[in-house]
């Protein structure tokens, strides 16, 4: 049910005057996109470019839903919003559902009227009423999120090191490497994916709507685009696809951004070969950066350091959760909610962050 509240007195050009205009917390209904985009252009002041990257990932999001999208009225104009994105995750052999918070903002005109946590409120309780067990978002204001219950736990967005380090890997397995064409195999990358996954803690659960969709949303680490540089290497061992890859590289070609790697069990050595060819075929720069966004439990983390690839990692401020629902802490193995926060986001390093648009 739609929450309302009605101030007794509203303020017009410095003149107070009652009013009957309510505040509504509600659904996002259809025909409202582009009222909830302008909301959001407004309070961060991005650019039209940004804009259209935001509705992009939106609507091809296969997970969307707009009863998912709570958004504050006045006077029928949003003027606050959250928008919270349908996720599943692996922790350990459990599967965890998880609700990604975003686009959380009032419009400068309205804001410090207690309109934004109204809506956070009531996107906490359909959070809680669909069973949630995890709920994460990245933010600046971390003591306004404190106040519903969400704990600041380190973030990280990967690992960096020389990319010549990783153009001098010498797998130890023979594997050949090429272009990975999309359309024709992301049927083969969904099921390397699938089996890689699967207990590998912090690895989001995708299902071939992802899979389908992930070209039309444009933005990594959501999908292959030329206009960002975008590139995708497939590893083969006697014919048989065993590994992928998928990066962006900078317009000037001295950073690469890693941000999808998975190979098949046994198959490690195909993920150092991807890695290999992408440094030494996309970065002309000696001084190129390579930033690694596999998870920091990732298999291939050890060869690399056994590699010799030294691998620096930047941990921050700015990534929040709360856990609504407590039932599978003991079945994954944990012991409490502190124990979680420990465990997946205390680690050294951490095994679980915001990535995959939760």
């Amino acid at each position: 049910m739609a929450e309302q509240w009605r101030p007794a007195w509203w303020s017009i050009s410095g003149r107070q005057i009652p009013t009957e205009m309510a505040f509504r917390v509600r659904a996002l209904q259809k025909g409202e996109l582009d009222g909830l985009l302008l909301c959001f252009q407004d309070a961060f002041e991005v650019d039209d470019a940004s804009i259209s990257v935001v509705r992009n990932s939106l609507v091809n999001d296969p997970y969307f839903h707009p009863e998912r999208v709570r958004v504050g009225l006045l006077d029928g104009r949003i003027v606050s919003q959250v928008v919270i994105l349908h996720r599943a995750a692996h922790v350990g052999n459990e599967v965890i559902s998880v609700a990604g918070v975003t686009a959380v903002c009032t419009h400068p005109a309205y804001q410090r009227q207690g309109f934004g946590t109204r809506v956070v409120q009531d996107a906490l309780r359909l959070i809680r009423q669909q069973g949630y067990d995890m709920a994460m978002l990245t933010t600046r204001l971390p003591g306004f999120f404190s106040r519903f219950g969400f704990r600041e736990v380190p973030k990280i967005n990967g690992f960096e090191c020389p990319a010549r380090a990783l153009s001098r890997l010498e797998p130890a397995d023979p594997y050949t490497t090429h272009k990975l064409d999309y359309n024709r195999h992301w049927r083969t990358v969904a099921g390397i994916y699938r089996r890689y996954a699967v207990g590998l803690t912090g690895l989001q659960v995708r299902d071939y709507r992802f899979w389908e969709t992930w070209p039309r949303r444009g933005t990594f680490p959501h999908g292959f685009s030329a206009r960002l540089g975008a590139i995708g290497l497939l590893a083969e061992h006697e014919d048989q696809p065993v590994a992928y890859l998928a990066a962006s590289v900078s317009p000037a070609h001295d950073h690469l951004s890693v941000t999808d790697l998975a190979h098949l069990r046994g198959h490690e050595q195909a993920a150092l070969a991807l890695l290999r060819e992408a440094a030494a075929s996309y970065l002309t720069g000696a001084s190129g950066r390579a930033v690694l966004q596999v998870g920091g439990n990732a298999p291939v983390m050890s060869h690399l350091r056994a590699g010799g690839v030294p691998l620096e990692v930047e941990v921050g401020p700015g990534l929040m959760v709360l856990i609504p629902n407590r039932d599978w802490l003991a079945a994954a193995g944990l012991r409490n909610v502190n124990d979680a926060a420990e465990q997946l986001f205390r680690s050294d390093p951490p095994i679980l962050w915001h990535r995959d648009g939760y």
